[in-house]
């Protein structure tokens, strides 16, 4: 696997907890180039025979999947006028906080929406089915004339081998200060936060299940914490936070 960052998910969990998801797959036979990225595909009659990438190296291989990412699709939306989101936020089509869009007739829900989030005070473009899910009865309410702000916690899942994990909130690389564990790193059975100023950005619990929204609350609140109560298995989530 061929990765320009230093570890898999590292935008999302930065370098403590994306160094774990790169031993679960060497684990499982997967041989990792950090920090470079694939400059070259070689192949004679139609067959791929190596990549080269752009640390001189070739690297011999029959197959090559690409998984390069998505672009929010904002051509209608651009030909129509609409404002658009910087690509430092993600890019796609700017809304308020009801999903509303530079023409006020006009909302823009799901992956291609880059909402104002009052919880980390910036704008988001979240890709993931749950925010479409979501996104689409929020932006409907909106346009019945309904109260509509629309800042849920930002949510994702995956299953890599037989590791589960839920992710919850906003962390990225130098957003926080510390990273608290609690539960058993090396059995894989732990939630992780992500913490600055003693507030819960985002949480992930991996092969632990049914916390998703203790953890959501404690980003909700914005309340601060004690980390060591925070790390302890046996102080219930839910206590933490008014």
């Amino acid at each position: 696997m061929v990765e320009p960052s230093a570890t898999p998910l590292h935008h999302v969990l930065g370098p403590e907890l994306g160094q774990i998801f790169a031993e679960l797959h060497r684990e499982h036979g997967v041989r990792f180039r950090f920090g470079t990225r694939l400059t070259e595909i070689v192949g004679q009659d139609g067959v791929v025979l190596a990549v080269r990438t752009d640390d001189g190296e070739e690297h011999p291989c029959h197959d090559v999947l690409a998984a390069i990412g998505a672009a929010p699709r904002v051509a209608l939306a651009e030909s129509a006028g609409l404002e658009l989101a910087d690509r430092a936020h993600g890019g796609g089509i700017a809304v308020d906080e009801r999903l509303r869009t530079s023409d006020p007739d006009i909302h823009a829900a799901g992956d291609v929406a880059s909402f104002p989030h009052g919880l980390f005070d910036t704008r988001l473009r979240v890709e993931h089915w749950a925010n479409a899910l979501n996104g689409g009865p929020a932006a409907a309410r909106a346009m019945l004339g309904k109260e509509v702000v629309y800042d849920r916690v930002p949510y994702f899942f995956t299953d890599q081998y037989d590791l589960g994990m839920e992710y919850s909130g906003w962390a990225p690389p130098g957003s926080y200060d510390e990273v608290v564990i609690r539960g058993d790193v090396g059995k894989r059975e732990f939630i992780a936060f992500w913490v600055k100023e003693g507030r819960v950005l985002a949480g992930m619990n991996v092969n632990v299940w049914d916390v998703t929204d203790p953890i959501q609350h404690l980003i909700r609140t914005r309340a601060q914490v004690d980390t060591e109560a925070l790390a302890d298995p046996h102080v219930p989530l839910a206590g933490l936070a008014p």
